[in-house]
């Protein structure tokens, strides 16, 4: 209102939020995403269709959460290592990072995948539920993901798997654009070298500081990771 903002298109704020509050969907990513809009003086007719859409991610993913949050796995998981979260309020933040990770192009097909992969191959059982939440949260921002989502998939599942914090999660996608940008390799040939670098048991704050120096694939100087002979100006005569 001190915007200006006549009713009705203040009204159509409200109504995704409304919609999924009476489902017991969480709606605070849709007063997140107004707000930010209203900050920056978009219009509202280009506000609205943002919303929406936000609403039809988490309308999308509800089936998929609500399955996986009453697996005996999780539910052992948050038992044990829940901290801040029970159930309700895991479910809330996994709908809230699930939703929008499909408004970003991420599949819920392939959401699912990495939910039951992390059940399948036992990664619950040393993980704590806030780190897969920043897991789920950072899929979209994994580089090359449009291009090889299943490398961000095992991107992901690995980080969960080898111990990243939700702080180190969150890192990593700046720490891996900045490794690509002073390597010059491919966002493939990046995921790789952090797959060795995790595969070499190298903590996840030095996988970071050694991304963020530019050093892909750890270890000791001169350690070529796959996709380094790819490089322009390498590798080739």
């Amino acid at each position: 209102e001190n915007r200006g903002i006549p009713e009705t298109e203040l009204a159509s704020f409200l109504e995704p939020a409304v919609h999924l509050a009476e489902q017991n969907l969480p709606s605070e990513q849709i007063f997140q995403k107004a707000f930010e809009g209203i900050a920056k003086n978009i219009p509202a007719h280009q506000i609205s269709p943002v919303l929406n859409h936000i609403r039809q991610s988490t309308e999308t993913i509800v089936p998929i959460v609500d399955l996986w949050v009453v697996r005996p796995e999780v539910e052992a998981m948050i038992s044990d290592r829940g901290g801040q979260f029970d159930r309700d309020t895991f479910r809330n933040e996994m709908m809230k990072v699930s939703s929008k990770a499909v408004s970003q192009q991420v599949g819920p097909e392939l959401v699912e995948d990495i939910l039951n992969t992390m059940i399948e191959q036992g990664v619950l059982q040393n993980s704590r539920p806030a780190s897969v939440v920043a897991a789920i949260g950072i899929i979209a921002d994994v580089p090359g993901f449009a291009e090889r989502p299943d490398q961000a998939k095992g991107m992901v599942i690995r980080a969960v798997a080898g111990g990243f914090t939700p702080s180190d999660m969150q890192k990593l996608p700046g720490a891996m654009n900045m490794a690509q940008r002073r390597s010059q390799l491919p966002a493939a040939a990046v995921v790789e070298g952090v797959f060795q670098q995790m595969d070499g048991g190298i903590p996840a704050s030095q996988i970071l500081q050694n991304l963020f120096n530019g050093n892909v694939g750890g270890g000791l100087p001169g350690n070529i990771p796959p996709g380094l002979e790819n490089r322009p100006g390498q590798g080739r005569n």
